[in-house]
C-alpha cells in the first residue's frame, strides 16, 4: 500500500477493463488518478468507486488523437494538482485486417489512436515532467509488437512503433530523470475477448502454459510497479505480461 502516495497519475482510456483495473489499483496505492476518455459518462462509475473508497480521482474528456485535446488535459491536470508524475498511455484500437485488406480509413484510425496519441502525449507531458524533476511514462505496446506471431497484422506494426518510440524517449530523457517503459501484454480477458475466446481458446491453450487467461489486474500490477519508486532505476524496459506465451 501507498507505493504511489501523493503521485499524480494521468491515465488515458480509463473506460476500458484494463483502464478501470489500473485506476482502482493506483488509487489504492495512494495516487491521485486523473482518468480520461472520449465520453465522461463511461468513466463516472470508476470515479465514484474510487472517491467513495476514500481515494482521489477526477475525469477529463479527452480525444487522444488530438494534439489540442492533449494540451487541454495536461494543462487542466497541472492547474488542479500542480504536476504530473505518471502518464499511462493506455488508449489504443485494434484491427484484425491484414495488410492487403486494410483500407485507408482503417490505417488512419490505427495511426491516429495508437501512434499519434503517443507522440502528442510525449510532447505535452515531457516538458512539465522535466520542470518537476522527473516522472514515469508507461506506454502500452503488445506481445504482437515484440515478436512475430502468426496473427501479426498492421495493428502489431503500430504497437512495434510504440515500443520503438518508447525506447527512444527512454534514452533521450533519462538525463532528466524521466523513465519510459512499455508493457507488452498477451491476451488479457476483457469484454471483447469474452465473445472471441471460445474460438481462439484451443490455440491459446496450446501456446500458453499458464492455467488461466490474463486478467486486467495482472496488467494493472505491472503498471503499478513501473510507476512506483521500486522501479526508480528501470527505464527502456519492455515488461512482458503474457503467461509465458513468448517462449512457446
Amino acid at each position: 500500500m501507498n507505493r504511489l502516495l501523493g503521485k499524480v497519475m494521468l491515465l488515458t482510456d480509463a473506460q476500458s477493463s484494463i483502464g478501470i483495473a489500473t485506476a482502482k489499483s493506483a488509487a489504492k496505492e495512494g495516487a491521485i488518478v486523473v482518468c480520461t476518455a472520449r465520453r465522461l459518462d463511461k468513466i463516472s462509475t470508476v470515479i465514484s468507486e474510487i472517491t467513495q473508497s476514500g481515494g482521489i480521482a477526477t475525469a477529463f474528456k479527452h480525444d487522444v488523437s488530438s494534439s489540442g485535446s492533449w494540451q487541454k488535459v495536461i494543462s487542466n491536470t497541472i492547474n488542479n494538482y500542480g504536476k504530473i508524475d505518471i502518464l499511462v498511455n493506455n488508449a489504443g484500437v485494434s484491427s484484425p485486417k491484414m495488410l492487403l485488406d486494410l483500407t485507408k480509413e482503417d490505417w488512419e484510425k490505427i495511426q491516429a489512436v495508437d501512434i499519434n496519441s503517443l507522440v502528442f502525449g510525449l510532447q505535452e507531458v515531457i516538458p512539465p515532467m522535466i520542470k518537476n524533476g522527473g516522472g514515469s511514462i508507461i506506454t502500452i505496446s503488445s506481445l504482437e509488437g515484440l515478436v512475430n506471431l502468426s496473427d501479426n497484422n498492421p495493428y502489431a506494426a503500430a504497437k512495434d512503433v510504440i515500443r520503438s518510440l518508447s525506447l527512444d524517449a527512454a534514452f533521450t530523457y533519462a538525463k532528466d530523470n524521466i523513465r519510459v517503459n512499455s508493457i507488452c501484454p498477451g491476451v488479457i480477458y476483457t469484454p471483447m475477448i469474452e465473445t472471441t475466446f471460445p474460438a481462439i481458446s484451443p490455440n491459446y491453450k496450446k501456446s500458453v502454459p499458464f492455467p488461466y487467461i490474463g486478467k486486467p489486474e495482472d496488467f494493472a500490477n505491472g503498471v503499478i510497479y513501473l510507476a512506483c519508486d521500486e522501479a526508480s532505476f528501470v527505464t527502456g524496459a519492455e515488461l512482458v505480461i503474457d503467461g509465458d506465451r513468448i517462449t512457446m
